[in-house]
């Protein structure tokens, strides 16, 4: 592939001394591991092929690895890296996906910004009515984090970021694109000079780019008119072929039972001629499929749009397996437990209120979540705690309640509806434990056959808020949805005291602010509010997710330092850190990420793209979430 076109070439072009040139292009060979940056890219095209695919998309892909040549003669141009253009090479790496039908570069787009993180806007040429030019589109993406972590050498210290560029071309204009590189864009003279004295011959160029973009669009068009052809014929399986135009496997043919129903209902086969080809790609990637045919076509949009119930009926048939398009079923497998989520707290108790009140509401708000969720099925269920058992296929519950012992406990067993051979377990109770206090314990757990893909790796159960904020959990102090600022001696004793309290049984998040443009006197107002662009994360957000398994403190400016120096940290980096304190029977040594490392924070791959503001705050908060709730599910 060659090197993507970034600017219009002036009349001339700067000569650099090749002894310069040479220099730098050996200091580039040094620093940068090429051959390492090569297999990275490999994996990239690698990736982004399995998504097409599985989406039946027509394409080619190719790349490059911009040479150590190139890149000493873009530097050398001064337009990277100095005082007035501090901007970075942002095309080390290069690719070009080359789509059969013109239309599919916009599902490309979006398909890349749902899979990659998106620097900028796409550049995209804009023509006038009468003007011919080929097409360019590129976007430039941040290299996955988790591509970097295989390149072990040192990052280089040259202006050259850890992004890709991506080029989106149709078919007909590729090889176009391939002469007007070599011929126009690497010549060294301007474009008038280029043409003077054939100017016929440059009419005649604009006559091949108006064919070019002519062809593509005819080329969709043509096969809007055949799939409307076979419509009007009753060729169900010709129709589907040339109107979504996506790879298919042709030795399945259409199922008799479907022919059969299009057959007899046109309505039907009108609603599945209409069917949006964009709405079929987005559903095959949102499935794994072994392979796609004509019957997977009608059962997928079926399923999310035309919700016939004949044809649901045939795909939901046992024999009906060979239809849809899946990998076959495998033999029985052995189910594997993975815990989702687990906590054991005890809840708050306030002198003012009865400890029979007290576990009777908490009880309530476990007993109201469980009802609500188990109603439709067991639809005897009491409207207020009470002992129950009931047992129906692929449902269990199980509920104790002894209110004179304080005592309540529930036990929910459910298949999973969306994924089969998929069990779910939760169990928890409340009871009074050897203190006298009460103590609520919940686990949730789910039973997946061995190899099946895990995606869910954490799931709260939806009443922990309500009970925290009736009730209230304690994990030394009282745990909650807010942040806790550090502004003064008695909030930082408390702060140290329960980093150092050996009964702390969660993380502690500390997110120390940086230096204000302008100090504050607390004094003076019991209304100040942070702004939270003074500290690195948003802690106010990030104690609104993880507040009740984990402590959230946010500290002053003027208190960072007392902060570092009590527990003996590195007070170089102090101001705008983040700090994890893990608890003291997990033995580990607490975690300092600083100002910069937030600052240069990334989504990792196959990550739906984010806003634009902030990124580095958004990718950090993401990842601290992950790494608490890692932690939760784990210990």
């Amino acid at each position: 592939m060659k090197e993507p076109e970034k600017m219009t070439l002036e009349n001339t072009e700067v000569i650099l001394p090749s002894n310069e040139i040479s220099i730098l292009e050996q200091k580039l060979t040094e620093e940068i591991d090429f051959p390492k940056l090569t297999e990275l890219c490999r994996l990239l095209c690698d990736d982004i092929k399995d998504i097409f695919n599985s989406c039946g998309l027509y394409f080619r892909i190719f790349s490059r690895i911009k040479s150590p040549n190139s890149i000493a003669k873009k530097l050398q141009r001064g337009k990277y890296g100095t005082p007035e253009n501090p901007k970075k090479i942002q095309d080390l790496i290069g690719l070009r996906i080359i789509f059969y039908y013109f239309d599919d570069i916009s599902i490309g787009r979006e398909i890349m910004e749902a899979t990659f993180q998106l620097l900028g806007d796409w550049a995209r040429d804009r023509f006038k009515a009468n003007e011919f030019q080929a097409t360019k589109i590129n976007g430039v993406f941040r290299f996955p984090a988790e591509y970097l972590k295989l390149y072990k050498k040192t990052l280089w210290t040259f202006p050259i970021d850890t992004t890709f560029e991506l080029q989106f071309r149709t078919v007909f204009f590729e090889g176009w694109h391939e002469i007007e590189h070599d011929m126009r864009y690497k010549s060294m003279l301007s474009e008038q000079e280029f043409w003077k004295g054939s100017l016929e011959l440059s009419r005649v160029l604009n006559c091949i780019l108006a064919n070019l973009e002519l062809s593509d669009w005819s080329l969709v068009k043509l096969f809007d008119e055949l799939s409307y052809h076979h419509f009007n014929h009753g060729n169900w399986d010709l129709m589907l072929k040339s109107k979504f135009r996506i790879h298919l496997n042709n030795e399945e043919s259409l199922a008799p039972e479907i022919i059969t129903l299009l057959n007899e209902d046109p309505a039907l086969a009108t609603q599945f001629f209409k069917a949006q080809r964009r709405t079929l790609i987005m559903e095959l990637l949102r499935n794994q499929h072994a392979q796609i045919n004509y019957n997977l076509i009608i059962k997928l949009l079926n399923e999310k749009e035309i919700k016939n119930p004949k044809i649901t009926e045939f795909f939901n048939h046992p024999d009906s397996s060979m239809h849809n398009g899946k990998h076959p079923h495998p033999g029985l497998v052995r189910l594997e437990n993975d815990i989702l989520f687990h906590m054991k707290l005890p809840l708050l108790h306030k002198e003012t209120r009865l400890l029979e009140t007290e576990f009777s509401n908490a009880a309530s708000i476990l007993y109201k979540w469980a009802r609500y969720k188990f109603n439709p099925v067991f639809g005897d269920l009491p409207l207020e705690p009470s002992s129950y058992q009931g047992k129906l296929p692929g449902y269990q519950v199980e509920i104790a309640f002894e209110p004179e012992h304080f005592f309540f406990s529930l036990k929910l067993d459910h298949i999973d509806l969306q994924t089969p051979g998929t069990l779910w377990h939760a169990h928890a109770y409340i009871r009074q434990d050897e203190n006298g206090e009460l103590s609520f314990y919940h686990v949730t757990s789910i039973d997946m056959p061995r190899g099946v893909s895990r995606r869910i790796t954490f799931k709260r159960p939806s009443y922990l808020t309500d009970l925290s904020n009736k009730i209230g959990l304690v994990d030394v102090v009282r745990l909650g949805s807010k942040a806790k600022i550090v502004n003064d001696d008695d909030a930082l004793d408390e702060l140290i005291g329960l980093i150092r309290n050996p009964k702390r049984q969660l993380p502690v998040i500390v997110i120390t602010q940086n230096q204000p443009e302008t100090a504050f006197d607390f004094s003076e107002t019991d209304d100040w509010e942070y702004d939270m662009n003074t500290f690195t994360i948003n802690g106010t957000r990030l104690a609104k997710v993880i507040g009740l398994y984990c402590h959230v403190y946010m500290t002053d400016y003027i208190w960072n330092q007392a902060f570092a120096d009590e527990l003996h940290l590195n007070d170089k980096d102090i101001h705008g850190c983040i700090a994890i304190f893990w608890s003291e029977y997990q033995q580990r040594q607490p975690e300092i990420f600083t100002k910069e490392m937030v600052k240069n924070a990334q989504f990792d791959f196959n990550r739906f793209a984010f806003h634009k503001e902030n990124i580095g705050e958004k990718a950090f908060r993401h990842k601290l979430v992950q790494i608490i709730k890692d932690d939760h599910v784990t210990h």
